[in-house]
């Protein structure tokens, strides 16, 4: 039976039924959770159903739910938790499943503003009518093409058109006869250019040149002033006549044109009004389209025939094609929600702001950037709107401005299409203003929860827009419940990848391992991702060792496998330890010097090894001394953990007296930085040992936090330390003394390997599990700590007595010394 449980009021229970040459001692049972295969209920995950829910999340799972569900303003969602734990495949398993049963939201485009070209208007229509627009309305550019010139050039519209301006004519001439009738009865000539009308006066019927208009007697001259005075009115009169009769003429001719152009329009544009009835921005923009066309009829009828004559022409009207020719009354489809089967869904993997909001393309054109509301493109805000955008925070805060875009969006609830740069006043131009679109969507952000809790605190508009925070926990309780659950997990990765299928045996290693992953008999990983990793690899070595199956031993190859691609720092340092280049003893007994241990990170990977402590004591009032924070390679936790030491010191042993110390601790050959307080109870064995002149045993290492009142504190990484100096006493050569002293409340965290459990089975190799530093203290030294007498003293044969004595001892010295001192400086002033 394993040593550890659970008792009825849920606190952990130690069983204290263990080897009988030390009481302290763990049995192998205790040093690691074994997971049954034939409790698992099956042979293989070909018989287990698939997993179609998440494992271990009903806290996130209750969040999101009631996220997604409400509408209010400011419920979006922020999914806080490590990768790897299911995060983005919860929230789009969640979201596709809400999202289904909701209404498919409206298409989006732009369409050309008549009026103020650079304020294009932004339409919404039911899903697919975007889409069909645009598809009429090309088609009713089509016809226009090809039915407008037919129209202008039918023999009809010209025997019209020539009618008006044959009227015209002979009107103009019958005025311009008028006025050369009047000229002649006043003995008058009128010539004209096409700058100006002039009157010649006749004397005899021959014209009179300005030089003999000056020879002339004075009454001929006033004379012909006179007469020629009443023909210029008459001139302009006729001209004016003429004016008019060329305007009413060129009115009859639009007039005309109009006429022709609505029949050729006219029932195209009655058939568009008659399909889009129902939509009010369509049939004002069907109206303006009209009117437009009938203002530049000359324009869109020119464009083509001169551009095939002029070359130069042509690439002028290119230039201009989308703001004066028939391309302006396309359609620009931004949304096309013609082929959702519901709200949609929308994974936004590169938040930038031009992905997120959208953007103002441009095209060199003659030498010069070009853009209209064709160019417009849709943004992932657009294109989730009256559904769901989700995206990851820590790439939305690296992409510059999209941020600060996102919440302006989701405070307005409205885009605004626009160049970053001139929103931010980089580039002062005049072009595109789009009219926002209005959005109504739900934005769901994943991020770890450090994140979270520095945009609660450091953005104000955080809190207001992001109520809801999905929490996704990295354990699940170790019960069969979840073991079978991790089973269909197993099964339903293998059906989904092509992998082989795990037996029983193969599913336990997994469940032991996942277990292993947390540190802890009983709880088990939910980082899923790590876990489908050992699913896949598994395979991979069942493939190699042609087995159908995977089986026990192709975990663990896979397992053995990535240590080793891992490991080699680890291997370097063993090495350096061997060749002693690194000191660690593993045997015999030092005054003031104990092997602690350290864990060292690498990536995704963790290992321990020893770390030799050293303490000297001396006379002073420094207290005890931190060698690594003086150098200042000590973190705040281990400077801490070291303070505590002087707290345990002065309360067991200064109740009395002052203690005179100065006690100096050191992590001897370490280069790095040194921090959290796991070592405390080691340093503090060191300075006991210094102080009291009995050795420690350095075939035990020593790991955990110690208090100010003595008790042993749990820490972390504790199946890493125990391996670590494991792997140094092997190769150092097992004996039978070495082991490794823990924390008794670390006894749940064990998931030791199983050459280290081998050892233990063996007696070769031993974990001892204690509470107090006096019961660390007894192992160290085969000597008992000493509990104290109601007078404040010690057995004589315990290490507290012996420390006692020496502080006193110290305490007189330093109280000699100070007598000669004064004793001095009296004699110097003598």
């Amino acid at each position: 039976m394993p040593h550890w449980a659970l008792s009825k009021a849920g606190r952990y229970r130690y069983n204290h039924a263990v080897k009988k040459s030390h009481p302290l001692q763990l049995k192998a049972p205790d040093l690691r959770y074994v997971c049954d295969p034939k409790s698992l209920g099956f042979q293989t995950t070909e018989e287990v159903e698939p997993l179609d829910q998440v494992i271990g999340q009903d806290r996130a799972v209750r969040s999101i739910d009631f996220g997604l569900s409400i509408r209010s303003f400011g419920y979006n969602i922020y999914a806080a938790g490590v990768p790897g734990t299911g995060k983005k495949s919860l929230i789009k398993s969640f979201v596709d499943r809400i999202a289904r049963n909701q209404p498919v939201p409206p298409d989006i485009f732009y369409v050309h503003n008549f009026a103020e070209p650079d304020f294009p208007y932004a339409l919404k229509a039911r899903p697919g009518v975007g889409a069909q627009l645009k598809k009429d309305m090309d088609d009713f550019i089509g016809t226009l093409r090809l039915e407008l010139p037919k129209a202008f050039q039918s023999e009809d519209y010209e025997k019209r058109k020539a009618r008006i301006v044959e009227d015209f004519q002979r009107e103009r001439q019958t005025s311009i006869e008028m006025v050369q009738s009047e000229a002649r009865k006043s003995d008058m000539v009128i010539k004209g250019t096409d700058t100006q009308v002039m009157t010649v006066p006749l004397v005899n019927g021959q014209e009179v040149s300005p030089e003999a208009f000056e020879q002339l007697p004075a009454k001929v001259q006033e004379d012909i002033r006179r007469r020629q005075k009443n023909l210029s009115v008459s001139i302009t009169n006729a001209y004016r006549e003429i004016r008019n009769l060329q305007q009413a003429a060129q009115d009859k001719i639009r007039d005309l044109d109009r006429r022709v152009a609505l029949s050729v329009e006219g029932h195209l544009l009655t058939e568009l009004r008659t399909k889009y009835k129902g939509n009010k921005g369509i049939l004002d923009y069907l109206k303006a389209v009209e009117e437009d066309i009938l203002q530049h009829l000359a324009e869109f009828l020119q464009a083509e025939g001169e551009a095939a004559a002029d070359p130069l022409k042509a690439a002028a009207t290119a230039v201009k094609s989308d703001l004066r020719g028939a391309d302006r009354y396309r359609v620009n489809v931004l949304v096309d929600n013609s082929r959702l089967a519901g709200a949609p869904v929308v994974v936004e993997s590169n938040p930038t702001y031009k992905n997120l909001i959208g953007t103002l393309e441009r095209e060199a054109r003659m030498g010069t950037l070009y853009t209209d509301f064709s160019m417009i493109r849709a943004g992932s805000v657009l294109h989730a709107s009256g559904g769901y955008l989700i995206l990851d925070m820590t790439d939305l805060l690296m992409s510059p401005f999209a941020w600060e875009a996102l919440k302006r969006v989701v405070q307005n609830k409205e885009v605004k299409i626009e160049d970053v740069t001139e929103q931010y006043g980089f580039m002062a131009t005049v072009g595109l203003r789009p009219q926002p679109v209005e959005v109504d969507l739900k934005v769901i952000v994943s991020g770890s929860s450090d994140l979270y809790h520095l945009l609660y605190v450091g953005d104000e508009d955080f809190q207001k827009i992001f109520k809801i925070k999905a929490d996704f926990d990295v354990i699940t309780p170790n019960s069969p419940g979840q073991i079978q659950m991790y089973a269909r997990y197993i099964s339903r990765t293998c059906r989904e990848e092509g992998l082989k299928h795990f037996d029983r045996q193969a599913v336990a290693a997994l469940i032991e391992h996942s277990a292993r992953m947390v540190s802890d008999k009983r709880r088990l990983t939910l980082r899923f991702s790590d876990v489908a990793d050992l699913i896949r690899e598994s395979s991979y070595w069942a493939s190699q060792n042609g087995n159908r199956l995977v089986r026990k031993q192709d975990v663990e190859k896979a397992i053995q496998e990535r240590v080793y691609r891992s490991s080699l720092q680890e291997e370097h340092i063993q090495d350096l330890i061997n060749d002693n280049s690194i000191r660690i003893e593993t045997s015999g007994e030092v005054i003031g010097q104990i092997n602690g241990l350290s864990v060292y990170q690498t990536g995704s990977y963790a290992f321990g090894k020893p770390t030799r402590i050293t303490a000297r004591v001396s006379i002073g009032d420094q207290g005890v001394v931190n060698i690594e924070r003086e150098a200042k390679l000590s973190g705040s936790i281990h400077d801490k953990g070291v303070l505590i030491l002087s707290g345990y010191l002065h309360g067991r042993y200064g109740q009395k007296f002052s203690l005179a110390l100065n006690a100096s601790v050191c992590f001897e050959q370490s280069y790095g930085g040194v921090d959290g307080d796991s070592a405390s109870s080691t340093e503090l064995y060191a300075v006991l040992s210094s102080l009291s002149g009995v050795p420690l045993k350095q075939s035990i290492a020593v790991t955990g936090s110690v208090d100010q009142m003595g008790m042993i504190q749990p820490i972390g990484g504790v199946n890493e330390k125990i391996e670590g100096f494991f792997e140094t006493c092997r190769a150092a050569g097992l004996t039978g003394d070495q082991g490794v002293m823990i924390p008794r409340q670390n006894v749940p965290n064990l998931m030791l390997k199983q050459d280290v459990i081998d050892a233990a089975k063996k007696g070769s190799f031993h974990i001892y599990a204690i509470s107090t530093i006096d019961e660390g203290l007894q192992i160290l030294t085969g000597r008992k700590a000493g509990a104290q007498k109601p007078d404040g003293t010690y057995p004589s044969d315990s290490i507290h007595f012996l420390v006692q004595k020496r502080l006193e001892e110290m305490v007189e010295e330093r109280m000699k010394d100070e007598a000669r001192r004064r004793l001095r400086m009296k004699k110097g002033k003598g």
